[in-house]
């Protein structure tokens, strides 16, 4: 009779079979694992996708620089990181915006992102003086350290001054003053394309880092 043999003689193994079953196991282990790890990566990806997808709509874009118009703080193709949530224009500040009635250089169409520099506020007075190229804001002359040079009296534009900002408004220019069409160009009827004072919902948001050229990279000021 057989029924006192070990179990492992009964099924006609040795001992080292278990060491078979034993890897077996450990194998299936293993793939459980590995399956396991590769879900957990797929879940990070996943929820990485959606976070980026949720910041670049909700909190911040990358805009490109397109033209001279804000030299030297900017250069053409500069890539940039643009704050938009939460974000109240103030003076000095470098910002994305969409102007209606430029056109745009890819499609041809009117509608365009522009980057410039809010100089006015909601009622502010601005002014420029025709001979020295000089801004005023509500009578005081701006320092401002940024800009390439100043206006020329044949790029006043065709704004009347003193211009008074309108409500819910910017007045932006571009650094690079003489060749930068801005809010110094308004609808009078007979300008084709135009930029006026920029109503506060056509900001994109504030250009706060530029992150390509390399070489370039930092904070906008």
């Amino acid at each position: 009779m057989n029924r006192y043999k070990p179990k492992h003689l009964l099924d006609g193994k040795s001992r080292g079979d278990n060491r078979y079953v034993f890897d077996n196991e450990n194998a299936a282990m293993s793939r459980f694992e590995k399956a396991k790890d590769f879900y957990l990566w797929v879940q990070t990806v996943i929820e990485s996708i959606i976070a980026a997808f949720v910041l670049l709509t909700f909190v911040f874009n990358i805009s490109v620089v397109v033209g001279s118009s804000m030299e030297p703080t900017l250069q053409e193709t500069d890539r940039l990181v643009v704050l938009s949530f939460g974000y109240t224009p103030r003076y000095g500040d470098v910002v994305a915006l969409w102007a209606d009635n430029l056109p745009n250089k890819e499609t041809g169409k009117r509608g365009e992102m522009i980057v410039k520099r809010i100089i006015g506020l909601p009622g502010d007075i601005i002014g420029i003086d025709s001979d020295s190229g000089v801004v005023y804001r509500n009578g005081k002359a701006l320092r401002e350290d940024y800009i390439k040079e100043y206006i020329n009296a044949s790029n006043l534009g065709n704004a009347e001054y003193p211009l008074t900002v309108d409500e819910n408004c910017v007045f932006v220019l571009g650094d690079n003053r003489n060749h930068s069409t801005d809010s110094r160009y308004v609808d009078d009827g007979e300008t084709e394309y135009f930029v006026g004072c920029i109503d506060m919902r056509c900001i994109l948001g504030k250009a706060v880092f530029r992150i390509y050229p390399f070489e370039r990279i930092g904070v906008i000021e």
